[in-house]
């Protein structure tokens, strides 16, 4: 059943998205459990101009558009008043969850709200991450791995676009305590470094709600950052005896600091 204030949600998330990375995960898990506008047809819509839902099994036939330098794209749109300021002759339009659309044109490329001053490209390898819950990650991230080779220290120059933009992120989580940030280099590849992002967690979280984080923080942190470098993340306790850990937490300060987590250290300060 059609929701308008659903629709409403999703163009706000979209336009806080546009503005601040840290909704950008919150909008691609919003967006794909949504309903969006696509231009063409299905065997049940036989009037021209008329909005349709689509039902599963439903036979579709999804208008592509063409750029400028030849290629396709599948255009969609979400909202029917976007579609609408983009079209310039009446035409036929459905409307399908995002998921099913993605599935549907899975291998092609496709735009949200083209030629409007809010949209976005999704290449198949995104897409192909957003189906499998990675929510905008990108696939090719390297993995984390520290060895004797790994030299460990304080970012420089210091991100702070990326750390205010991941503390407002943190800020909504009340699962977090602390978040440390290091430099990682390896020796070999003295001229590459990447940032690691390290969370202290003061509740526990299943696996799925861990993942959840994971791919929340790592997204906001990566789209952030100003000078393109890999962001991984690891989660750390006050027990974690491997050295990454023990670097985090002995040799950081953390750049995150919950506010429960502040009041209690005040008090203890005056009262122990």
């Amino acid at each position: 059943m059609y929701n308008k204030s659903l629709e409403i949600t999703l163009e706000e998330l979209l336009e806080k998205a546009f503005e601040q990375v840290n909704y950008r995960p919150q909008f691609l898990q919003q967006l794909l459990d949504s309903y969006i506008y696509i231009l063409g047809t299905s065997a049940e819509s036989i009037s021209e101009h008329i909005e349709h839902t689509l039902k599963e099994g439903s036979e579709v036939q999804i208008k592509q558009w063409q750029k400028k330098d030849g290629t396709f794209f599948f255009p969609f749109f979400t909202s029917l008043e976007r579609l609408q300021k983009t079209i310039r002759n009446n035409e036929n339009y459905l409307r399908i969850n995002t998921r099913s659309f993605f599935e549907l044109t899975f291998g092609s490329n496709v735009v949200l709200n083209p030629y409007s001053e809010i949209g976005k490209e999704f290449l198949p390898a995104e897409i192909a991450g957003l189906l499998n819950g990675d929510f905008g990650l990108r696939p090719d991230a390297e993995e984390l791995t520290i060895d004797r080779n790994t030299q460990l220290s304080h970012p420089s120059p210091y991100p702070i676009n990326m750390v205010e933009q991941t503390k407002i992120l943190l800020q909504v989580n009340h699962a977090v305590s602390f978040a440390y940030l290091a430099q990682v280099m390896d020796e070999k590849h003295a001229t590459k470094s990447s940032l690691v992002i390290g969370l202290q967690l003061s509740q526990v979280l299943t696996e799925h709600e861990k993942q959840q984080l994971y791919r929340q923080v790592k997204q906001t942190a990566t789209d952030s950052l100003l000078q393109k470098k890999t962001v991984e993340l690891v989660f750390v306790d006050a027990n974690d005896q491997t050295a990454l850990g023990q670097y985090l937490l002995h040799q950081t300060q953390p750049f995150y600091l919950r506010q429960d987590d502040k009041k209690k250290g005040f008090f203890a300060t005056l009262f122990n």
